[in-house]
């Protein structure tokens, strides 16, 4: 039987963030302020939060795995993830009416938590490149909650009822971002 050798999987690894990379300014780009508003308003249509501060929520972020063929030989168990496969982490931050990706982040082992790879994340690491003002941007609970970033509520916070219908809305949200991942893994 026939195995993968290290620097095969180090070299596949290479060339897929190159390919993806290649593809940036075709497809990456931060919104223009008009833009920012007409996605602010898809929000306001699509969840019913009116005015005040949730108005500034532009972007989601969402994770998911790339899912590898086999155990790299090299830190192999870095790889594995809570889905009992080996993987990458992909970060992107996206917008909900289009699903047009501005951020996004590679390179991270699939046993990386969302809110971790999330730090190498543009909005996090230059947050002024995509949020003036108030604005921020939308997660599910596995992300902190911070200027930035506004995530649904984990327990025992989710139990309250207020709580528990501003958490309904946001998760309408992340399944758009879920429709994402799904358009760039091609399920």
């Amino acid at each position: 039987m026939a195995g993968v050798s290290k620097s095969s999987v180090v070299n596949y690894t290479h060339q897929c963030f190159d390919a993806i990379e290649s593809l940036h300014d075709i497809f990456v780009w931060p919104l223009t302020e008009n833009e920012k508003e007409q996605e602010k308003k898809w929000i306001e249509e699509h969840l019913g939060f009116s005015g005040g501060l949730w108005w500034e929520g532009y972007l989601m972020y969402d994770g998911t795995i790339v899912v590898l063929f086999a155990q790299p030989g090299l830190n192999g168990s870095e790889y594995y993830t809570r889905k009992a496969n080996y993987g990458l982490n992909v970060q992107t931050g996206n917008t909900p009416s289009s699903l047009h990706i501005v951020d996004y982040c590679t390179g991270h082992t699939g046993s990386a938590h969302d809110a971790s790879a999330f730090e190498y994340t543009t909005a996090y690491c230059f947050p002024d490149l995509l949020f003036q003002r108030e604005e921020f941007a939308w997660a599910d609970s596995a992300y902190y909650v911070g200027s930035q970033m506004i995530s649904i509520h984990k327990q025992p916070a989710s139990n309250l009822d207020y709580n528990a219908y501003f958490d309904c809305q946001v998760s309408s949200l992340c399944v758009r971002s879920e429709h994402c991942m799904g358009a760039l893994k091609q399920h």
